[in-house]
This record gives C-alpha cells, sequence and structure tokens, in this order.
C-alpha cells in the first residue's frame, strides 16, 4: 500500500535543533512531513514517490540548498525560499546590487575580483572598510581594515593562503559605526515576527562569536525595511540583519539569510518561530500563540 504523499517535505543536510522544533511543530499541527537528505531526493525526482504539496529547504550547504531548490521547483514543488531568493542570500555581492536597485538602505558595497580592486575599493569607500567573503556564514573571513598597513597585511595574507586567486570575487563595504550592537530580524512569510538585538564587545556582533541576545521592539523602520526585502526575495523565511549607524541614527541592512537559525535565540526572547513557521507553510494551520506557541483553542 502506497503511503500519502507528504504535505510538507523538510530538505536537510543534518537534524539540528531548528529542524527538530520545526518537525514536532509541523507534527502537533497533524501536518504529514518527511525529512529529507540530498541523496533521498532522487527517488522523489525519478517519480518514484508523489512529491509533496511544499518543500522547506533548510540544508546547510549553500550550494545544496540551491541544488535541492532547484530541482524541486522543476518537478513543480512549492519550495521555501525559492531557488532565487536563496542564491541572491548566499551571495553577497548579489545582495548588494539587489539592495541598491531597490533601494534598500545598506552600506556602500564594491565587488573586487584581485588584489589592485580590494585596494581601489577600500580606497573609495573609505575608512574604515570591511572586507568579508561573498559567500559564507557566522563572520568567518571578515575583517575590518582601519588604514594602509592593514590593507597590506590582509593582501600579504590572502596572497600567502590563495596564491591563485580562487576565491575572489570579495565585497568591500563601507564600515558602520554602531553602537555595540546590531538587530536581527526574524521574517516568517511577509511579516516580521522578531527582533533581537545582539550585543558584543567585539565589532562583530555576532552569537557564534558570543554576543549577547535580548529581544527588542519592532519598529516601524524595521518593519518598513523588511517589506522592502520582501518585495525583492518574495516571501520566505529570512533573517534580517540590522545595523544602526551610530552618526544618523538610521538603519542599513547588512545581510539577509535564507537559513536563519532560531532555536537558542527562541529560548530567550520566548516567541516560537518553530511555530509561527509551521503555521505558515501548514495547508491548514492551526494558529498557535506567538510566545507559549500553545493552540489556544485547544484543538490540535
Amino acid at each position: 500500500m502506497n503511503m500519502p504523499a507528504p504535505e510538507v517535505l523538510l530538505s536537510v543536510t543534518m537534524l539540528r535543533p531548528e529542524e527538530k522544533l520545526l518537525l514536532e511543530a509541523l507534527r502537533e499541527r497533524g501536518v504529514r512531513v518527511d525529512t529529507a537528505l540530498p541523496a533521498d531526493l532522487a527517488s522523489l525526482l525519478a517519480g518514484r514517490s508523489a512529491p509533496p504539496a511544499l518543500a522547506l529547504v533548510r540544508n546547510l550547504s549553500h550550494r545544496e540548498a540551491v541544488d535541492a531548490a532547484r530541482r524541486l521547483e522543476y518537478l513543480g514543488v512549492r519550495v521555501l525560499n525559492s531557488t532565487r531568493a536563496i542564491e541572491v542570500c548566499n551571495d553577497k555581492g548579489l545582495q548588494a546590487m539587489l539592495f541598491e536597485s531597490r533601494g534598500i538602505p545598506h552600506p556602500r558595497s564594491l565587488l573586487a575580483f584581485n588584489f589592485d580592486q580590494v585596494r581601489e575599493s577600500v580606497a573609495e569607500v573609505g575608512w574604515p572598510a570591511v572586507v568579508k567573503p561573498v559567500s559564507g556564514s557566522w563572520g568567518r573571513g571578515v575583517s575590518l581594515l582601519t588604514d594602509g598597513p592593514c590593507v597590506d597585511a590582509w593582501v600579504g595574507g590572502r596572497e600567502s593562503a590563495d596564491a591563485a586567486s580562487k576565491l575572489f570575487p570579495v565585497l568591500v563595504q563601507a564600515h558602520i559605526d554602531k553602537p555595540g550592537h546590531d538587530l536581527r530580524v526574524i521574517v516568517v512569510g511577509g511579516e516580521p515576527v522578531v527582533a533581537i538585538r545582539r550585543s558584543s564587545n567585539d565589532w562583530r556582533t555576532n552569537t557564534h562569536l558570543g554576543a549577547e541576545v535580548e529581544r527588542t521592539e519592532i519598529t516601524p523602520e524595521m518593519a518598513g525595511i523588511c517589506e522592502q526585502i520582501v518585495k525583492a526575495l518574495g516571501e520566505g523565511f529570512y533573517g534580517v540583519d540590522l545595523a544602526e549607524d551610530r552618526a544618523t541614527g538610521t538603519l542599513q541592512v547588512i545581510e539577509v539569510n535564507a537559513n536563519p537559525e532560531f532555536a537558542h535565540s527562541s529560548r530567550r526572547h520566548g516567541v516560537d518561530v518553530a511555530g509561527l513557521l509551521a503555521d505558515h507553510v501548514s495547508p491548514s494551520p492551526v494558529v498557535a500563540d506567538a510566545v507559549t506557541g500553545l493552540n489556544p483553542t485547544g484543538v490540535n
């Protein structure tokens, strides 16, 4: 007897705490959900099993995520996030180009394809400047260049590690003088559902580098920027990183993450992000309380 097709397919590299929370939330809502590693998609793509109504792509590898999303979309499956959104979010250079074309506030950003262009771009955006790989997470490979000797040291180290320049292009950005913290806003569908402040003595306010997390209000300015991003990328599940310019008090978008982590921060701010995402992708959503995650009707 053939098993009915899953209503939601969770495409993963591994089951992290986030994916375990999502599975629990979907099953609590009576949703038929399966998980799939990359190799598990073969049967589905070959037509040996029925396709799901929706696939939620949570692969850790950028390449895996794009590959899974693209193939599932070709199969006719609705994918969250879309292939295009994942591709843009996985490339900080593409993000900068998109933000510029859509009038989304962001730091001055230039792509550099060789060491001479790095020097030229730093001179153009001014001191201090940030150099980062176009693809990467958790603050890895991000450098703050404060003067000429810093650039010389960065170029020297990079030439030693990457003599063939295979790790280009890189993104050169103007540094935002932020007041000791940045902001992460989680967007589900088209709505910002929670904002957190990440504070650190390090200039990189990243939770993987020890930043402290606390919930903060979603201001009209934050909501407006998130609306611009959703219009540019489509509805999805995003982590929008913002920084306040100390000089002007305005917010700028640092980057948008298409595979945001939320398990640790949810324990701190109390918003049931997994439940809200499960509601969004469920065929017949059961509305859950955003803080407790409990269904107020008592029906599951």
